[in-house]
């Protein structure tokens, strides 16, 4: 069995991970299994490059790519069910969030916010850099099983109607019995799963908000900066955040507690605009001088001494997926920012991925197995559950996976939309409103959506799915006795 997944982000590790996790050895034996990652870019271990590191004449951190980005109790969750040492070496990779400070531009404290699961123990939102969690996903797939550097330029499929990755540069095709889509926002293998490939039937839309930011010394928050919060200000020019994003050396804290920040923290602001700027080409000074005028006036001071000291290294413009009406179609699936890019207010991105990837190996696994055992061979001719070829359980398992994850998303989804739009330019009275609603927020208990989400795992589901199926109908026992 061979399994191709397109794209070596967060969600392709993730899933070759867990594939590898989930898939039945025992009943694959006899046929092999093949999970191949293509990505685009090189995809080395962080050992073959020159790691991070504060540099305090510069004011900034040296070769952290990318932006930071939270990971919440429910994505620790999946982790931890993934590896217990790759969920330890993530969580004391980054640093644990215990709530948040919700602040107006004047400086007013409008709301504290918890970041936990509030089970036992908690699990704190792990705030990271996207590049450590890549690195620490990365650090557990070997070489052999990424073929970086090459780009897919599209899907065909055989006579007998086998999906084929083509390549941009015209080598053979691989063929497989599933593609998975990693591919993010702008996916290739999306244009075949919800259209004929050759234009995306729903290409992703850049909602017109854009974030700018990056990392910085520690040493720029305040000297009694309490452990475990991250500052969240609204204005009427957007938006602004700020907290650590690394713990001191060996405070392994395995997202239960707080601890103290080491020498890293990071800085984002977002603000509305309806150009696309090049995120490969803009002029630095440009930017930065627009972030002092965004936010000049705004009465934090650990706000202001960032905007005068830091550099701006990274733009980032929000694209987000439209709803689809699949995520699979013949052998084809997708995963994460492919499926459902989502807006960064959502605090769910990199944590969504990783129960795509969860919840789709589980319902492969199940139904490869049940199409390769021998009881399944039995019951085959009385039970259309149980798949009569690979081909019948990659669509079993894509369709269940789709259909339980649809829902989910699209409640987050949702949310993150309200959630972005406060960060929109507002007039005065938008501005106020704002302020207020935030404030009320701060007033009430955990809300439904927060325990939803954090609490009600998506895992739990599709082992109650796995069980109702596995168990036979009460008139086909005898088969079994």
């Amino acid at each position: 069995m061979r399994i191709v997944i397109v794209g070596g982000g967060i969600s392709g590790l993730a899933c070759w991970l867990f594939l590898r996790k989930n898939l039945p050895p025992p009943i694959l034996s006899s046929v092999g299994l093949d999970i191949t990652i293509i990505e685009s870019h090189a995809a080395t271990r962080r050992k073959q490059r020159s790691g991070a590191a504060v540099d305090e004449a510069a004011g900034q951190v040296a070769n952290t790519v990318g932006a930071a980005l939270g990971i919440a109790p429910n994505g620790l969750s999946v982790l931890r069910d993934l590896d217990e040492s790759l969920f330890a070496q993530v969580a004391n990779s980054g640093y644990p969030v215990s709530h948040f400070e919700l602040k107006s531009a004047h400086g007013w404290s409008l709301a504290r916010i918890g970041a936990t699961n509030h089970e036992d123990p908690e699990l704190h939102i792990v705030l990271i850099s996207r590049q450590r969690l890549w690195d620490c996903l990365r650090d557990h797939v070997p070489d052999d099983a990424i073929l970086d550097r090459r780009v897919v330029s599209g899907v065909s499929y055989t006579k007998d109607r086998m999906p084929v990755v083509e390549f941009a540069d015209g080598s053979p095709g691989l063929e497989a019995d599933l593609i998975i889509g990693a591919d993010g926002a702008k996916s290739v293998v999306k244009k075949f799963v919800t259209g004929d490939g050759k234009a995306d039937a729903h290409p992703a839309i850049f909602d017109g908000l854009i974030g700018v930011g990056g990392f910085i010394p520690s040493a720029y928050l305040s000297e009694k900066e309490p452990r475990g919060r991250v500052t969240v200000t609204f204005g009427s020019h957007g938006f602004f955040g700020y907290g650590a994003s690394r713990v001191a050396p060996q405070s392994n804290h395995f997202a239960e507690c707080t601890a103290p920040m080491g020498d890293e923290a990071t800085w984002w602001s977002t603000y509305e605009s309806k150009d696309l700027p090049d995120t490969r080409d803009f002029d630095k000074e440009v930017i930065g001088q627009k972030l002092k005028e965004r936010h000049a006036g705004w009465k934090d001071p650990v706000i202001r001494k960032i905007v005068d000291g830091a550099v701006t290294d990274s733009v980032y413009p929000t694209w987000i997926t439209p709803d689809l009406p699949t995520w699979y179609t013949r052998g084809l699936v997708l995963v994460g920012d492919a499926a459902h890019a989502m807006q960064p207010s959502s605090g769910q991105g990199a944590s969504q991925g990783l129960e795509d990837a969860q919840v789709l190996s589980m319902f492969l696994a199940h139904y490869v197995e049940r199409h390769f055992s021998q009881s399944a061979s039995m019951l085959r001719p009385i039970c259309h559950q149980i798949p009569a070829t690979v081909n019948d359980a990659v669509e079993q398992a894509s369709r269940r996976y789709f259909e339980l994850r649809k829902p989910r998303v699209k409640l987050i989804v949702d949310r993150a939309k309200q959630m972005g739009d406060t960060k929109r330019k507002k007039g005065l009275l938008e501005e106020w409103f704002t302020y207020f609603i935030l404030w009320i927020i701060g007033k009430l208990p955990v809300d439904a959506y927060t325990k939803q989400v954090y609490n009600k795992l998506p895992v739990d589901e599709v082992r109650k799915v796995i069980d109702e199926e596995t168990t036979p109908p009460r008139r086909y026992e005898a088969l079994f006795s």
